[in-house]
């Protein structure tokens, strides 16, 4: 298992985004590309978002990972809080729908986490993380 970083799509910068009025959504992309298969429970992290913040919802795209298996998308203390299992076979786009999915006030820096089990071998792809959020208080 390995802890991957997904980039943030709109700056080469890693700034951590959402300093506001605490009441306009914001939205921050993270993509990542396998070029070899993942191993089973990699975890590739979103760009980090700030403590404070509530995520109001999570998108997945993903291309389509070439392998049967799931994917589950969570955060630094509930690894299914978002997607408690989603396919990854094929090119889809999936978004909050577990049933703790009510929207989350973070209590630190956090990312979030899109957590792998990779049933084949030959798993390769992108996947973009999508996480709407409202910023806390400057």
């Amino acid at each position: 298992m390995a802890t991957l970083q997904a980039l943030k799509v709109s700056s080469g910068t890693e700034q951590m985004p959402g300093v506001g009025d605490g009441q306009s959504c914001k939205m921050v992309a993270s993509t990542y590309s396998w070029t070899v298969a993942p191993s089973a429970n990699d975890v590739i992290q979103s760009a980090l978002i700030q403590s404070g913040s509530v995520i109001t919802d999570v998108v997945i795209v993903h291309s389509g990972l070439g392998a049967s298996g799931t994917f589950r998308v969570g955060y630094g203390l509930d690894d299914d809080y978002f997607v408690v299992s989603a396919s990854q076979a094929t090119a889809g786009v999936v978004r909050m729908s577990a049933a703790t999915a009510l929207p989350l006030v973070l209590t630190a820096n956090d990312t979030v986490d899109v957590t792998v089990n990779v049933a084949g071998a030959s798993a390769t792809g992108t996947i973009a993380i999508i996480v709407y959020f409202q910023s806390r208080n400057a």
